[in-house]
């Protein structure tokens, strides 16, 4: 992996920690580090995996993905908890505001729902499409790195990830909402509709900002964002990472624009979210982008008086 953005990737989850350690001491939150004693070893064994392959018996490709599935779930995990500190501020909720602008945008929730609860199968696929978010986290890197050796794009993608879960938490703390299952859809000939199985963070949101929980268990992390859809983010990311990747491409768009439909009515989010989460994607790949290519050694100049060939011979004797 090239030295100069391997290093910006670990500047980058020391500034989330920094992030997290600073915003949970505001929001008085502490973890419970024995609620989950198998997280930190899980999160240790790839670069546990990573150093063996470096040191021991190397095998850059080996190594660059342990590190790399290591960096990313660490991403991970600690914006997942940059977004309970976000939610702890206590700002009133803008569910008002993010329901009207879905109407003003002609966006008509009701009849989007009865779309997939009328259809159990397309509902079905939805819910598939969903829950392959977090799985995507752990196939998306191997299979950048051994279909097609796309190391750059890997560790564009990890901090693209990284810059998403910061903007969405600062801008969620500012814009909290509760969802649109709770503001919009729950009625007598909804709730009826929907399934039981679909959970409300209302509970967990209600305690974070009366300051009722304090103390977080890691086997208990849950999604709290509204808006900005994270899930739309991570499905535009994810599409992004195997667009140049034969085979897998339209596997990818296919997949993630079912979970992007699918953020309304599994996720319950409003429309607006979704337009909010492809704004971070689009933010977040384009400084991602800058700051990889940026840190990057820079190639010599070519003399165009020379010729390719003559310069490439020049530089080899030199």
């Amino acid at each position: 992996m090239p030295i100069n953005q391997t290093r910006l990737i670990w500047l980058l989850i020391a500034a989330m920690g920094a992030l997290t350690a600073v915003s949970f001491a505001l929001a008085g939150l502490s973890i419970n580090l024995s609620s989950n004693p198998f997280l930190l070893p899980a999160l240790a064994v790839p670069f546990a995996i990573g150093w063996y392959y470096s040191s021991i018996r190397p095998d850059i490709r080996l190594q660059t993905f342990a590190t790399s599935a290591g960096q990313l779930f660490l991403i991970l995990l600690l914006g997942i908890l940059l977004t309970y500190a976000a939610m702890a501020t206590n700002f009133p909720y803008r569910d008002a505001e993010l329901y009207a602008i879905d109407r003003f945008l002609g966006f008509d929730r009701h009849t989007y729902l009865s779309l997939f609860t009328s259809r159990p199968w397309l509902q079905s696929a939805a819910s598939f499409a969903y829950l392959s978010f977090l799985p995507q986290f752990a196939l998306v890197p191997p299979l950048l790195l051994l279909f097609s050796d796309q190391t750059k794009r890997l560790q564009i993608l990890i901090l693209a990830f990284g810059g998403a879960l910061i903007l969405t938490s600062a801008i969620s703390a500012l814009i909290p909402a509760v969802d649109a299952y709770v503001y919009v859809d729950i009625t007598p000939s909804v709730f009826a509709k929907i399934s039981a199985q679909l959970k409300t963070q209302v509970p967990t949101l209600e305690a974070l900002r009366s300051g009722a929980l304090h103390i977080l268990r890691l086997n208990d992390l849950e999604g709290l964002i509204t808006f900005p859809s994270f899930h739309t983010t991570g499905g535009l990311l994810f599409a992004w990472a195997l667009l140049k990747t034969p085979y897998l491409r339209w596997p990818a768009l296919a997949i993630n624009g079912a979970l992007i439909a699918s953020t309304p009515v599994v996720g319950a989010h409003y429309f607006i979210d979704l337009v909010g989460g492809g704004g971070v994607a689009a933010i977040s790949l384009f400084a991602s982008q800058w700051l990889y290519h940026a840190s990057g050694p820079r190639q010599p100049a070519i003399n165009p008086e020379l010729g390719v060939l003559q310069q490439a011979k020049e530089n080899a004797s030199s």
